[in-house]
């Protein structure tokens, strides 16, 4: 890598502009966990390319995955004020950057000249993404007009009636329409409801992680890299949680970093668990790609609800490492999942009441086991806690991942969220999602079914 890193470099620096040699680089630097070179290598070649439209593009979207979403804005401005054409993706994608950084009003005003800029709305689902830029108050607003007209549009193909179908729903529930935003999600869940997500292989899947016993890595000096690993059912609370311990301590919040999930899949097919050369590789890697190339800190947050599914391995790689498993009322955190447009195939389950029913028993005994399988420590938390009293459970998982007080930053200095909690992680802890169920129970019975937390 060293080398490839050396003569790449030499070659772009005599030969400026050498697309094909600078992509290459960039991806050996993040390979290596170097997100912010990465990207800069990107921006760098927009600029000396006069920020080509397709260019720009790609090098934005490289740089927002890499959670670099300063240079992402940088190179998707860079384009949009020296071309003389307007490009309706480059808007979108910088629409996607502002508001996964929290800049709301940019985000909105770059969907909106995405829609004038005439973009396909079969491939860009822009509707869903502008209605999560502000909540709605009245009921002229055109963005209402908008989302009926494409939701009713049978000329669109399924899935995208389906996502303009919760933009509507949200703004129906916005506006406290509770029976048509429920009639409306009913449509749109089963319009998204393609393939149906199979419970047996869940189950079978749960089973499987059960018996397994990774080889544990002895390890030394643990303490300069503390992972946390903040887990629960999606829409639990898990991004709120994570962003709230990251602004109020010492700890680096990876968003939901996707690492684990790709190293224990690996690791699994390829039936490494008892090697511990594997193991220790494994475990090198997912320190690379949390630590990047930023300020080093103590504890990085990674605030992939899934990862519950993999304890084990995260537990043997790191036994220093932190569990706060997040834990709402099943009925507000299933409401929440059938209001969500979901684009990965892991969250198939949240079309369906009974899917999501089947989801959350696995979720519960896998949680079961690893409670009294693991011997890394596993802090119990309850949403309704958090939002109620904020500050002191704060000081409660402070204390649990051993990180010390900070002041909190200012608001753009947060991690990007890229989750579908964005909105909700951008605004001040409010009580009005607990219990909200409770709206919809005349209209939606099936949430009847969900039993409460002991």
């Amino acid at each position: 890598m060293a080398e490839a890193e050396t003569v790449l470099r030499d070659l772009v620096t005599f030969q400026p502009g050498r697309e094909d040699a600078t992509t290459l680089l960039a991806e050996i630097l993040r390979s290596q966990g170097r997100l912010g070179a990465a990207s800069e290598v990107m921006r760098d070649l927009c600029r000396i390319k006069g920020f080509e439209t397709d260019l720009s593009l790609r090098a934005a979207r490289f740089a927002q995955q890499c959670d670099r979403h300063a240079i992402a804005r940088e190179i998707c401005d860079g384009a949009l004020e020296r071309r003389a054409t307007t490009s309706p993706e480059l808007l979108v994608l910088a629409g996607h950057v502002a508001r996964e950084s929290g800049d709301f009003p940019a985000a909105r005003a770059r969907y909106l000249a995405a829609l004038d800029a005439g973009v396909d709305l079969d491939r860009h689902h822009v509707l869903s993404a502008l209605t999560n830029t502000r909540r709605y108050t009245d009921a002229s607003d055109p963005d209402l007009a908008r989302c009926v007209t494409h939701f009713s549009d049978t000329a669109h193909p399924a899935r995208s009636r389906a996502s303009a179908g919760f933009a509507l729903a949200k703004i129906r529930d916005d506006l406290g329409d509770y029976k048509a935003a429920a009639q409306v999600l009913r449509e749109a869940n089963a319009m998204a409801h393609h393939s149906r997500w199979n419970s047996a292989t869940w189950k079978q899947f749960v089973d499987e992680r059960t018996h397994e016993r990774p080889m544990p890595i002895p390890t030394s000096g643990a303490s300069d890299f503390v992972p946390v690993f903040v887990v629960g059912i999606p829409r639990s609370g898990t991004t709120l949680t994570a962003s709230l311990l990251a602004r109020g301590s010492g700890a680096r919040d990876r968003g939901e970093l996707r690492a684990l999930r790709f190293i224990a899949d690996n690791l699994l097919s390829g039936g490494h668990l008892a090697n511990a050369a594997a193991m220790a590789e494994a475990a090198s890697l997912y320190r690379t790609l949390a630590v990047q190339d930023d300020a080093p800190v103590a504890h990085y947050l990674d605030q992939d609800p899934l990862n519950f599914r993999y304890l084990h391995i995260a537990g043997a790689m790191f036994p220093q490492a932190r569990v706060i498993h997040v834990r709402r009322n099943p009925r507000d955190t299933a409401l929440s999942l059938w209001s969500q447009d979901f684009a990965h195939p892991d969250m198939a389950f949240a079309y369906d009441f009974a899917d999501m029913a089947a989801f959350m028993e696995g979720h519960d005994a896998l949680m079961r086991h690893w409670h009294v399988s693991l011997r890394i420590p596993i802090y119990e938390l309850e949403y309704e806690k958090l939002v109620a009293h904020t500050e002191a459970t704060l000081v409660d998982l402070r204390s649990f991942i051993g990180a010390p007080v900070r002041e909190p930053d200012h608001p753009e200095d947060d991690a990007p969220v890229q989750s579908a909690s964005v909105w909700q992680a951008r605004q001040p802890v409010y009580r009005t999602s607990v219990g909200r169920w409770r709206h919809y129970a005349p209209y939606v019975p099936e949430l009847e079914n969900f039993a409460e937390q002991g």
